[in-house]
């Protein structure tokens, strides 16, 4: 052996018996035992788990996924969705755009539109009820606006006339 070597073997054994070195030791044991526990796997993969520990569930069938997923998109597309929102000036001598059409329907356009009317002495309110993107009443054309807009949100094309 070399100069160096023994100095190194000889410094070694008074280092390995102090205490500091010994606890240093034990303590790593310990966490490189507790580390394992938390992630030691099984040949199947899963997770190795204590007796009398609930296990995790069973990943869904991908059948049953899409079967919840569309059901879900059918679902949703009765959902009060897209809006349309326009402000406007009902009359000249009334300014900040203190009116306003707003239409609410779902993927089939059935909602309703809003309107709300500000004058200097009174607001209005009126309500339309809307089936297939068209009103049962006449509208505005801020109203108009506010169901194409809403029409562009739910991806149905604008109707001819």
């Amino acid at each position: 052996m070399t100069d160096a070597w023994q100095t190194f073997v000889s410094g070694l054994a008074p280092a390995v018996t102090s205490p500091t070195f010994v606890l240093s030791a034990i303590f790593t044991i310990a966490a490189l035992v507790v580390y394992h526990l938390m992630t030691a796997r099984s040949r199947s993969g899963r997770a190795l788990v204590r007796p009398g520990t609930p296990q995790a569930a069973a990943p869904p069938d991908l059948s049953d996924v899409r079967r919840r997923l569309a059901a879900l998109e059918a679902a949703a597309d009765g959902a009060l969705k897209n809006v349309g929102f326009v402000r406007f000036n009902a009359f000249p001598d009334v300014g900040s755009e203190l009116s306003y059409a707003l239409a609410v329907v779902d993927g089939k356009g059935d909602g309703f539109v809003l309107s709300s009317i500000y004058s200097r002495e009174e607001v209005r309110t009126y309500a339309k009820s809307v089936s297939g993107f068209e009103t049962d009443k006449e509208t505005s054309e801020e109203e108009r606006r506010a169901l194409g807009i809403a029409r562009e949100r739910s991806g149905r094309p604008r109707s001819r006339g």
